[in-house]
Formats: structure tokens, C-alpha cells, sequence
């Protein structure tokens, strides 16, 4: 049996309507991944107005994770949640934040050693905790701690 040419482009915008319904009722966690900070970001800094008698200049210093901040609502609210002590190991210490349902959404800063350049993002709403694992005994200059990792995402059953 030969299809029309009308049929197909209907056939397939149909397809496209059934695969979009399923996907809007499957459960958050069900489409959900981790979401994680970049370990490192490149950054640049510069003097806002320039200093009578001074050269400017930067350092080479790495701009790599030192931790996170999440928030109950934007972070320009200033709510910064208080984590609680998570896991520790011989080299590593953790935060964890567990987050209910909430109306008003959380959001995550993502804070970076040797410089004031953040990453800041709202959470998708099936993001359960948060936890940033770091190293016990280093820190950057200035003494931000070393990151090894920081994600958020559905807790997993």
C-alpha cells in the first residue's frame, strides 16, 4: 500500500505531539541528571580605575572550584542555606543540602579560588540535594578551600 505525501508530514508531527505528552508526564527524576559546577573557569580581572604611580597586572593564579552557595530563592533574596556536615574521609570533608519542594526554586552559586568571578544558576525543580566534597587539608591563597567536586540532583533511591 502506497502512502499520500500528506499523510507523512501529519504522521510525523502526530509522532512528535505523543512523544512530547509521555515526556511532560514522566516523572522529574525520570529525566532528570546531575548537575555539576565546572571544575575550573577562565577568568579575568581588571582594576576598575586606574592607580596614580602603579602598573596593573594579574596574577597566574588557577581559577579552579573552591565551593558553592546554594540559595532558597535568587540569590539576589540573599537566603544562603546553612549545609549540613556530610561524609568525611581521611582527605575529604563534604556539605550537603537536602531541599524539599518549594514554591520559590533554588539556586546554586558556583565560588571559584582567586578571583570574585561566580557561576550562578536556578536548579530544575527535580533537584533534591547538593553536595560539594572538599580536599581536608588544602586551600587556595587567600585561604578559599579546594574543591573536588560540587553537584546537585535527584536523590537517588
Amino acid at each position: 500500500m502506497r502512502r499520500s505525501s500528506l499523510a507523512t508530514p501529519h504522521a510525523h508531527a502526530l509522532a512528535r505531539y505523543a512523544i512530547a505528552c509521555v515526556a511532560a508526564f514522566l516523572p522529574a527524576t525520570a529525566v532528570a541528571a546531575d548537575l555539576s559546577c565546572p571544575m575550573a573557569i577562565e577568568a579575568t580581572q581588571k582594576l576598575a580605575a586606574p592607580q596614580k604611580g602603579w602598573t596593573e597586572g594579574t596574577d597566574k593564579l588557577p581559577t579552579e572550584l573552591s565551593g558553592i552557595a546554594v540559595f532558597d530563592g535568587p540569590p539576589s533574596e540573599m537566603a544562603d542555606l546553612i549545609p549540613d556536615e556530610g561524609p568525611k574521609s581521611a582527605d575529604t570533608v563534604s556539605d550537603t543540602w537536602d531541599l524539599p519542594p518549594s514554591d520559590r526554586g533554588y539556586w546554586i552559586t558556583c565560588r571559584y579560588g582567586n578571583t570574585t568571578a561566580t557561576l550562578t544558576r536556578q536548579l530544575p525543580k527535580s533537584v533534591t540535594r547538593c553536595e560539594a566534597i572538599f580536599e581536608k587539608n588544602q586551600s587556595f591563597a587567600g585561604g578559599a578551600s579546594v574543591a573536588r567536586s560540587a553537584k546537585c540532583g535527584p536523590v537517588q533511591p
